[in-house]
């Protein structure tokens, strides 16, 4: 090969040694610097999460993101992801990979915290109850709970027959309140 070791081919099948002897054997030999064994590699994980199979976009071929491929390589261990947002709701498939998260929304109406900025980015939601509330012209709408949804996507706990798997499985998700009712300001 290129870098200047031999490769050679072995049946294991009719030598009737387990890998580890062959290694040993191969090792034990003059001139033997060293034995890697190549295997054909496949990507092989799949969550079993309830609704996984839901999840088309994470594996479908054509225009998905082809996640149990990458899963083989990275499933987010030690990044941390902040989600600005409308904050999040507790969550079982969350639970575990939030840490932190603090509450941007200043005007204690529309956060429906009962007080301004503060180190909880609970979602308190941010349904509009009538036409015009927030703006001319603006609507009543129910609450979105998206900040939920995006911590969900990205660090939902994975491998649990729960629920949904997340992209980022082993990442933790700081969730940071900027939306409320009536949206939020910069």
């Amino acid at each position: 090969v290129a870098t200047g070791a031999d490769l050679i081919s072995i049946d294991q099948k009719s030598t009737g040694l387990s890998l580890k002897a062959i290694e040993a054997a191969l090792e034990s030999m003059q001139g033997v610097e060293y034995v890697d064994f190549n295997a054909r590699m496949y990507p092989m994980f799949t969550p079993n999460d309830s609704s996984y199979s839901s999840q088309w976009h994470y594996f479908e071929s054509t225009a998905g993101m082809n996640l149990p491929a990458a899963w083989d390589v990275s499933t987010g261990s030690g990044a941390v992801v902040a989600v600005l947002d409308t904050g999040y709701r507790p969550h079982a498939d969350l639970v575990g990979n939030i840490v932190g998260g603090y509450d941007f929304v200043s005007n204690s109406s529309n956060a429906r915290d009962g007080n301004g900025r503060d180190s909880n980015a609970q979602d308190e939601g941010d349904w509009v109850a009538s036409a015009n509330e927030c703006y001319s012209g603006s609507q009543p709408s129910n609450s979105s709970w998206h900040g939920t949804h995006v911590a969900g996507t990205i660090g939902a706990v994975t491998n649990n027959n729960s629920g949904v798997a997340g992209v980022a499985f082993n990442a933790k998700v700081v969730p940071v309140r900027v939306l409320a009712k009536c949206g939020g300001t910069l």
